[in-house]
Parts: C-alpha cells; sequence; structure tokens
C-alpha cells in the first residue's frame, strides 16, 4: 500500500496535502475507498481514501498497524559533505537503513563550500525532500531531518556534548575494528569524513572529544559508502537489520 504522512488526526480522519495530495490523486489515480498507510507522530495506521476535495483528500482510520518499523537506537549520521550529487545518494540509502538525522559539515579538505545563504537553504530543501521519499519508499515511520550545515569545529562542540557513542571510520587506522565495538547504549553518532579523508589534527580533536577511531575493514571506501556500512553494522550488532 502507499504510506502518507499527515499532521495531525481529528476524529478518527485525516487529510493527505499539497504535493502528497497531487501525488495521490494524479499520479498514482488512488480511487475513493483505496487503502492506504497514514503516518502520524511515528505511528502507523491503516486508512482509507473517503473522497477528494479542492485540495485534499480526507481519510479515515481503520486501524492502527502492530508492526513497529523503527530501530531501537537513535542514530545520528555527521557527513563532510562530498562533491557533485553524492550527498543526495548518502541521505538516500542511510535514510532506508534507518538513520534518524543527517548533519552536513564542512571539514579541511572539504571540497565543496556553501557561503551563501540562499544556495545553502536551496540544497537543504532538495536534501530534506530526499530524505522525505527515502523514508517512504522504505515505510519509515519518521522523515529523518538534515540539519543545517555545520563547521568542523561547530560538530567537535555538538560531540563534547553528547552522551551517546561516538563512531569514527578512519582510513589509516587499523587496529581498532568497528565490528569489535560493544554498542550498549541507544544514541550512537557516526562521523564520515570527506572525499580526501581527515586531517591527522582533526582526528586528535575527535579522540579528544571521546570519539572511538575504528577501521571498516582493509579495503579503503568512499565516503559515500563508508556511511552507509558504518551505519549498517550498528544496526546489525544491535538486532535492528
Amino acid at each position: 500500500m502507499n504510506r502518507f504522512f499527515v499532521d495531525e488526526i481529528n476524529d478518527g480522519q485525516a487529510r493527505i496535502k499539497d504535493a502528497d495530495f497531487k501525488h495521490c490523486k494524479n499520479v498514482l489515480r488512488l480511487k475513493e475507498g483505496s487503502e492506504i498507510f497514514l503516518v502520524y507522530n511515528s505511528r502507523e495506521y491503516i486508512g482509507k481514501i473517503l473522497s477528494y476535495e479542492t485540495s485534499t483528500a480526507l481519510c479515515t482510520i481503520v486501524k492502527e498497524s502492530e508492526k513497529t518499523r523503527e530501530a531501537g537506537i537513535d542514530v545520528s549520521l555527521y557527513q563532510c559533505i562530498p562533491k557533485s550529487s553524492k550527498m543526495e545518494t548518502i541521505i538516500q540509502k542511510n535514510v532506508e537503513i534507518g538513520v534518524n538525522r543527517i548533519v552536513p559539515v564542512i571539514s579541511y579538505r572539504t571540497i565543496v563550500k556553501i557561503s551563501e545563504q540562499a544556495i545553502e537553504e536551496k540544497k537543504l530543501i532538495r536534501w530534506n525532500k530526499v530524505s522525505e521519499e527515502a523514508a517512504k519508499q522504505s515505510m519509515r515511520n519518521i522523515i529523518p531531518k538534515v540539519d543545517r550545515v555545520i563547521t568542523f569545529k561547530q560538530m567537535i562542540e555538538n560531540l563534547r556534548q553528547s552522551k551517546g557513542l561516538i563512531i569514527v571510520p578512519y582510513e589509516n587506522e587499523s587496529d581498532n575494528n568497528m565490528g569489535n565495538i560493544r554498542i550498549d547504549c541507544s544514541d550512537v553518532r557516526i562521523v564520515i569524513g570527506p572525499e580526501g579523508g581527515f586531517e591527522e589534527f582533526e582526528i586528535e580533536e575527535l579522540k579528544n572529544a571521546g570519539a572511538h577511531i575504528v577501521t571498516l575493514g582493509p579495503r579503503i571506501l568512499r565516503t559515500e559508502t563508508a556511511g552507509i556500512v558504518a551505519c549498517a553494522i550498528c544496526m546489525y550488532k544491535t538486532n535492528n537489520i
């Protein structure tokens, strides 16, 4: 069944609005009486389309779903921004795996520099749209947020305040395999470097912030691959995949 996020449920009814309404009516061409999934406040419901109005589709709630689709851990991905459209792929795949939050970061070797607010706003709109589409496709109960772009220094300050587990895959680490890291908390922060990797002084700052520097194996992974692998390992080790 098709899946739609709604912003409220009143008296057992909900409305599909805006772009979702157009997609439902004009693209999917769902008929009145069609059953759909409705998601509200991280909870999934089975609903039915009652009628189409001028700009909304009125739906009724049939019952609440018993399925649990969200992971039992809260994984945030701090991703140094790569070139071209790679960030969209990173967002899409990590949302599918189960990441709850993505934070774009500018580090020393990050090639992409976002200096104008208008450019950042445009990218954020696009990135969050990619997250929404991936959440619907993978049957998530939340739409993971892509935060505003932050600097490496701001990320370090953020991580210092975190009480969770911080994991940093690093190509020059050879002994501490991520598979051996014990994940015994519900808050995990994964930090992925840019195409050229982190500078040594950045790794030292991450260590001082409490990060575990790990290897993902003997092969060097691209920045768009490393986060996917690290997040998948987290989900596997916590029985969420």
